[in-house]
């Protein structure tokens, strides 16, 4: 079952609210016809009384059609800000309406988007679809406990934890090796990584290395890339050499004579001469060094020539006892014994694998209600999910289905990034509020908290997990990150790096394409993008450099310039960690960009075009240490919300005038100009600022 349509009703909320906001702004202006918009009102209300049925069943056709709506919204809404701010005496004339659009392309848009409203209203009758008498807001009122998030539990591993930690600590005599593999293999979701995270922080375990480093090695087995991020994490500092000797070098220079402990987390290589070119600089270490390597395959753990560890799905009491803990905070059901017999049911489903016991459990946290327990086990979706063969995902995609509306778009939308990528909090929530993923119904209450709240919801439902190595990042499990992608399906792009894409794009899926990011080598060309420049309605353009590609890449200002100004419906640009010095004038031009994101690159300063970014909300240029100044454009972004200059020692002073940036919420440093910039006395005139501010 194609699931992208199950995250269908989670746009309509966004979409009523533009077309509401819309259809205001044109009563106020005389001569123009709300016709159209009123009757798309309409049918979105007809479509969304019964979107929670058609979420459970087996739709087909093309669900692209909201994007389509709000994109031709959008283009409307810029386009009237533009001309009202160059020449609001010529609005009349220039302004187009939905009943006189000045082109044929949109003409064509209106008539087609009529066409699949009407369409979908009638095959209402066709899927035997009801009105949803269920209020879903109450839906969303209901929170988790607002105590501290539960404790990770660890049930049924013992055993497997204590042999394992008995044989990393253990010292062996007479013994020729100084290096020893400890593959642990098993099926995914069954708990790997979890076992090794206890192992990783055990006390005992750190009192007896001297040197620790955790790798996510994932799909791709690239000897050079898993080098440098085992060489990063041993010496906390990041090392942009692109040559395999030297790295190794260096990294047996930092090993030699220490003992050490890595781990390699989702191996997926068989291949034996890649194996042994990994280990050449482990070499080098104190006897008593250990690797830890998982992976699902058998086959893969055999290149080790290591005797594995299996682990096994977990007991039919743990599995009970980890539903119980991830929905009750309790070991068992004995004390909701309403619960109990439904809940041993809803167990026996998880098939004995943790990941699916702590999703359901975390789903079923905000049920109160028997009935409701009674309705998950019952859920048609059972059947036609197990019909796919898929031993994991059918309750991953059930956990997904009892989200909230507003934690749906939130969660797929996190299928731009890669596998095993980390991303901070309030990065990813500034992502997406620059998609508009927030609530448009909760615009009085900060937008920001209201993304922690969404972010922290996602952990505490296991939908999200902190990071093994930084406490402060995040990331998806690998079969989540599957899910993801399987709910944009063909909206979402990847590629790059020594990764081939994703998924397959002809011309006309590539025009659908809405969500993409790029995984950039050290050296970026035009051919490498060239899938990118067909995206014309593309959102989102994310290059990330993933934990195994450390250090920093090149693209130069043509390659750049030809790929934005063939993406002039991007919101969201992010180009962090590059050796770029300058930025296209272009940049301008993209006028419905929310998100631009430079951190960490060597731009001087940025072009005064950017003042003409009127919807732009965040501005990213954390650790530019050659940034000199802001443009005095910067003034007229009226939509920014958050400014991140942190660490940016070379900024001289603010521009003059930057209190009329009245929306901020976040200003991370002000430089007190010296001569012409501004003065501290402007932040008084920032009413909504909040947090830490430092002062130069």
């Amino acid at each position: 079952m194609a699931i992208g349509e199950i995250v269908l009703g989670s746009f309509f909320q966004t979409l009523f609210d533009k077309l509401s906001s819309l259809a205001s702004d044109y009563a106020q202006r005389e001569g123009t016809d709300t016709a159209i918009l009123d009757d798309w009102k309409r049918m979105l209300v007809t479509i969304n009384a019964v979107v929670d049925g058609a979420e459970e069943k087996q739709l087909s056709g093309n669900w692209t059609w909201p994007f389509d709506i709000e994109d031709l919204l959008e283009a409307t809404q810029v386009k009237s800000e533009v001309e009202s701010r160059t020449s609001r005496g010529q609005w009349k004339r220039k302004f187009f309406s939905f009943t006189r659009l000045g082109s044929l392309v949109y003409d064509t848009k209106v008539q087609d988007i009529n066409g699949r409203f009407e369409a979908i209203v009638k095959r209402r009758d066709y899927l035997s679809l009801r009105d949803n008498v269920v209020d879903r807001s109450n839906y969303s009122n209901k929170t988790d406990p607002t105590s501290s998030l539960p404790e990770p539990r660890f049930v049924g591993r013992e055993k497997e934890e204590m042999e394992i930690l008995q044989l990393l600590i253990r010292e062996v005599k007479n013994s020729d090796a100084t290096l020893s593999i400890v593959p642990i293999v098993g099926m995914g979701g069954v708990g790997k990584t979890a076992l090794a995270q206890r192992l990783y922080n055990d006390a005992k375990v750190n009192s007896c290395f001297e040197k620790k480093a955790w790798v996510c090695v994932s799909d791709v087995f690239d000897v050079l890339d898993i080098t440098k991020t085992i060489l990063q994490s041993i010496t906390k500092s990041s090392d942009d050499d692109k040559d395999l000797n030297k790295l190794q070098v260096k990294l047996k220079d930092n090993l030699a004579g220490k003992k050490f402990l890595v781990v390699l987390d989702d191996i997926w290589n068989e291949k034996y001469e890649k194996w042994t070119a990994l280990l050449k600089p482990f070499e080098a270490g104190a006897s008593g060094s250990k690797i830890i390597t998982m992976t699902r395959n058998l086959n893969v753990a055999s290149i080790t020539r290591a005797s594995p560890y299996h682990s096994r799905e977990l007991s039919f009491d743990n599995c009970i006892s980890l539903l119980a803990f991830h929905a009750f905070g309790v070991s068992n059901f004995e004390s909701h014994l309403a619960f109990k017999i439904i809940g041993k049911n809803i167990a026996e489903r998880c098939k004995g694998l943790p990941l699916a016991a702590k999703m359901l459990g975390g789903v079923l946290r905000t049920k109160s209600n028997p009935d409701e327990w009674e309705d998950t086990l019952n859920n048609k979706m059972w059947d036609l999910l197990t019909a796919e063969n898929d031993e994991v995902l059918p309750v991953l995609k059930l956990s997904y289905v009892h989200l909230p509306s507003y934690l749906k778009r939130c969660f797929a939308y996190c299928a731009v990034f890669p596998k095993d990528y980390e991303i901070e909090r309030d990065e990813l929530v500034l992502l997406w509020i620059a998609e508009g993923l927030l609530d448009g119904q909760k615009a009085n209450e900060n937008i920001l908290k209201l993304g922690r709240k969404h972010f922290d919801e996602l952990v505490s439902k296991s939908f999200l997990q902190q990071s093994s190595i930084d406490a402060s990042k995040f990331s998806m499990h690998d079969l989540l990150n599957d899910l993801a992608k399987s709910i944009l399906g063909g909206t979402c792009f990847s590629s790059g790096g020594s990764r081939v894409a994703s998924n397959e794009h002809d011309v006309s899926s590539l025009e659908k394409t809405r969500y993409a990011s790029f995984i950039p080598s050290w050296y970026v060309t035009s051919k490498c993008l060239k899938p990118y420049q067909g995206m014309k309605a593309l959102r989102s353009l994310i290059l990330v450099r993933d934990g195994s590609c450390g250090g920093s890449f090149f693209i130069s200002n043509m390659v750049l310039h030809d790929l934005l100004t063939n993406l002039k419906y991007l919101r969201v640009f992010s180009l962090c960690r590059c050796n770029i010095i300058e930025v296209p004038n272009c940049v301008g031009d993209l006028k419905h960009l929310r998100y631009l994101n430079f951190s960490y690159t060597h731009i001087e300063r940025l072009p005064e075009s950017i003042g003409a970014l009127y919807k732009l909300q965040a501005l990213i240029l954390r650790g530019c240490q050659k940034l000199s100044k802001l443009p005095q454009g910067i003034t007229k972004l009226v939509s920014l919300q958050f400014l991140d200059i942190r660490d940016t020692k070379s900024l001289k002073e603010m521009p003059l005038s930057i209190s009329n940036l009245k929306n901020l919420i976040m200003l991370s440093k002000f430089v007190v100009g010296l001569e012409k910039g501004s003065q501290l006395k402007e932040l008084k005139n920032l009413p909504h600022l909040e947090g830490e501010l430092f002062i130069s």
